[in-house]
């Protein structure tokens, strides 16, 4: 079982007092030792976290707010000194240092600040290990002088690629994390099928019915519960935090992660992709730009430890990546941004690939090239692939209508997801599985050509309807090809609301993960179970949360034979 714990250091200094009792004094020459001088105070920024598993090793990395070298502890392995590195990227604008400051910090983030104080820049500590033994768990500890306590926690390493052995892992998209998610509830509209409408419309008396909870609150439940699942890894299809380029919103996302809310990334990998907000927001050019993308991918490079691409630019490094666990192969894509002369072949209308150096994804490209070789050999060796990537190319949201500047009034979005569809052609012909996207903030699922696409944007933010309601009533249902809408299936739509007066007894959409289960059948075959699960508010009957919470699971679970 994953566990984490902390442990102080009293035990420490007791033992070193002892050992300075044990003869006497009369007969020792005078110690003419400089005492040496005791490490500053220190504070973990980020709580140690897991990185790029594999059979044989692991990465730990955690920051701190001073540069003392710590040190990794490996139960049965080996202890290893950290480098701490001046985290240079993580910096802070004025709009952000005034928010700490202000009276809407409502989350308390970094508490303890004198009077419009910056938060220091951290320090990284990133300590790779190597010569482990496949599929085992590890106990370890981060000793980081100075620091009022260790931490303590597990992590496992990969299972031999192709080896028949159970894998289990969660996927969530959209959390987008920012402070101001405390005291901050989102819209909840519900199914129109509660007025006699079609299920894929929307109830005009929920257009502004606000989320019983706020989100701060729904995804640290949802976290609570995945972390009961004890997943080996954490797949994130994007959108992490609310504004790549802000340091507020990496910090909320690792209060969660790894820090004082939570610590499912200190046992579990994650392994992320790019989503539109990761290449937004700027402190002195907000929006989409240039140099808002080139700051957050600079946060993003930060924080992770990937496997390589080998891209001839380094910037594409930790965009697109291939992970190999046991009999699982994950294909990680960069749906960022496409061909900016044309709209069709374009995710993001107001990104300017060249200029940020993001990749296209179109056929020709670098990124495609490379997930047509890494599919083939993943196939060629037996391998159950999912592929992850941030806008679902198959749903009825905003970001589902077609691709173009005219706006959402006039039915054209300039972030749609369509022309990932593009690699459907490849999904079928390499026989992957299973495509896990977000973007339009819902949980929908399609099955097209046998192929499984899921939009999992449920983690922590909107709790979207289809279409956009009500600035247009339209729902982009009729652009999906006639398999999908055969096999449609949404929160939105399949699971009404059942209402005991002012009491939600079951039903909605609420924050929960897409469960991934890959068991192996027979000598040869495998079985991938596929179970979207949520978490669902308490309420008194007076409609009021009460602050508890149940782990549920909806009713759409999905079974797919594979075949070796």
């Amino acid at each position: 079982m994953k566990r984490h714990y902390f442990t102080t250091l009293a035990a420490v200094s007791v033992a070193l007092l002892l050992s300075a009792c044990g003869s006497d004094s009369s007969s020792r020459r005078p110690d003419t030792t400089p005492p040496v001088e005791p490490a500053p105070a220190t504070a973990f920024r980020v709580l140690p976290y897991v990185q790029r598993p594999t059979t044989e090793g692991i990465t730990v990395i955690w920051f701190t707010d001073t540069n003392v070298p710590g040190e990794l502890q490996v139960s049965g392995h080996g202890s290893y000194p950290s480098e701490p590195v001046l985290a240079e990227r993580l910096t802070y604008g004025a709009s952000e240092v005034a928010y700490l400051h202000g009276d809407t910090n409502y989350g308390g983030a970094h508490a303890g600040l004198e009077d419009g104080e910056a938060p220091v820049l951290p320090y990284r500590h990133s300590v790779r290990v190597e010569g482990l033994v496949a599929a085992t768990t590890y106990d370890y500890t981060v000793v980081q002088p100075g620091a009022a306590q260790t931490f303590s926690s597990t992590f496992s390493t990969a299972p031999d690629t192709g080896a028949r052995t159970p894998v289990r892992f969660v996927v969530m998209s959209d959390m987008e994390t920012e402070p101001e998610s405390t005291r901050k509830s989102v819209a909840w509209s519900a199914s129109a099928l509660r007025v006699g409408g079609d299920k894929l419309g929307t109830d005009p008396d929920t257009y502004s019915r606000m989320y019983p909870v706020d989100q701060t609150t729904g995804y640290r439940a949802n976290l609570v519960y995945a972390q009961a699942r004890q997943p080996d890894f954490w797949v994130i299809a994007g959108d992490l935090v609310e504004k790549g380029g802000r340091q507020l919103d990496w910090d909320e996302f690792w209060r969660h992660g790894a820090g004082e809310w939570g610590t499912l990334a200190s046992s579990t990998p994650i392994f992320p992709a790019l989503g539109n907000h990761e290449n937004y927001w700027h402190p002195e050019a907000t929006g989409y730009n240039a140099a808002a993308s080139m700051l957050s991918y600079d946060k993003w490079s930060t924080y992770w430890d990937l496997p390589a691409n080998f891209a001839a630019d380094e910037r594409y490094e930790k965009r697109y990546y291939r992970v190999d666990y046991g009999p699982v192969t994950l294909i990680t894509l960069d749906s960022s941004n496409g061909d900016d002369a044309d709209p069709s072949r374009d995710t993001n209308l107001m990104i300017n690939g060249a200029e940020s150096r993001v990749p296209d994804f179109n056929p020709g490209s670098v990124q495609w090239n490379w997930a047509v070789r890494e599919m083939a050999d993943a196939q060629a060796k037996g391998q159950v692939i999912i592929v992850q990537f941030h806008h679902s190319p198959f749903g009825t949201g905003v970001h589902s209508l077609v691709s173009g500047s005219a706006g959402i009034a006039n039915n054209e979005d300039n972030q749609s997801g369509q022309p990932m569809r593009v690699y459907h052609e490849l999904f079928e012909r390499y026989g992957v599985v299973a495509v896990v996207a977000g973007h339009d903030e819902l949980l929908e699922y399609v099955n097209h050509d046998g192929v499984h696409y899921w939009d999992v944007g449920f983690a922590g933010d909107g709790l979207r309807g289809p279409g956009y309601a009500p600035t247009t009533t339209y729902v982009p249902f009729d652009l999906l090809p006639a398999d999908a809408q055969a096999s449609h299936w949404s929160a939105h739509g399949d699971v009404p609301e059942i209402w005991h007066g002012n009491q939600l007894i079951d039903g909605g959409k609420h924050y929960g993960f897409l469960e991934v289960e890959v068991r192996p059948v027979g000598e040869y075959d495998y079985e991938v179970v596929m179970t979207p699960r949520y978490v669902f508010p308490l309420m008194n009957e007076a409609g009021e949360a009460t602050g508890e919470f149940d782990q549920r699971q909806y009713n759409k679970v999905v079974r797919v034979p594979v075949a070796r």
